[in-house]
């Protein structure tokens, strides 16, 4: 039971990810289109200038390609606190991006 429950919070999590970094994705190309933002990481800014497709792919599948890892992921505590530290980088993401939208059209 207790493995199970483990896999549940494991892909719960995942999909949280995914989605914010989606979320992340389309913020930071309508920042980026409209000119109200830079990328602040440059290996990002580069793929970004190469090919917004290319943008959009390397913020997807990089979440998704854990979904193949999970087991993995749900038996690691280490790979599990790396999993929510990301999470939480990307809600303070998050949260700068709705700073800047709100600055920007209010």
């Amino acid at each position: 039971m207790l493995k199970s429950s483990v896999s549940v919070v494991t892909t719960r999590l995942l999909w949280l990810l995914l989605g914010l970094s989606l979320v992340d994705a389309l913020a930071t190309d309508f920042g980026l289109r409209f000119e109200l933002i830079e990328e602040a990481n440059p290996m990002m800014d580069y793929v970004y200038e190469s090919s917004v497709i290319g943008f959009y792919f390397v913020k997807l599948v990089l979440p998704i390609s854990l979904f193949t890892l999970q087991s993995v992921v749900a038996r690691s505590r280490f790979v599990q606190r790396l999993l929510q530290l990301t999470i939480g980088l990307y809600v303070v993401i998050s949260g700068l991006h709705v700073f800047w939208f709100v600055l920007q059209f209010s």
